[in-house]
């Protein structure tokens, strides 16, 4: 994944993290994981998460960066224990804008769940 498309990830992610009104400390804490993972210093984090509500979004290329793009707003979503119905749109729009349907969102989101109740 190349760093603009990495970039465009990340912001993504601040802007599902965002969605319902807050961001929990689970949430801050993947954010920051994922921060690191590409290399963005904690200014530009900040910079984006300011910015959280105005972020456009970039489709990537390839299937398998949109697959893992949905499956962390997804991620993301559920962080902290629920996914609103706000962030469900927000996720449903992110996997319109991908090429994903309804119901691979839901089977998704669905598998998530699964994994956060073990």
């Amino acid at each position: 994944m190349n760093t603009e498309i990495k970039l465009e990830h990340f912001k993504n992610l601040v802007a599902v993290a965002a969605a319902d009104g807050y961001m929990d400390a689970r949430e801050r804490e993947f954010l920051a994981d994922r921060a690191e993972e590409i290399g963005l210093s904690s200014e530009k984090v900040q910079e984006i998460i300011e910015e959280a509500n105005a972020l456009e979004f970039i489709v990537p290329m390839n299937k398998f960066d949109r697959e893992d793009q949905l499956s962390d707003a997804v991620f993301m979503s559920v962080i902290d224990g629920d996914i609103s119905e706000r962030e469900y749109e927000l996720c449903l729009n992110i996997a319109n804008r991908l090429g994903f349907e309804k119901s691979y969102l839901d089977a998704i989101v669905n598998s998530i769940r699964e994994i956060w109740n073990r």
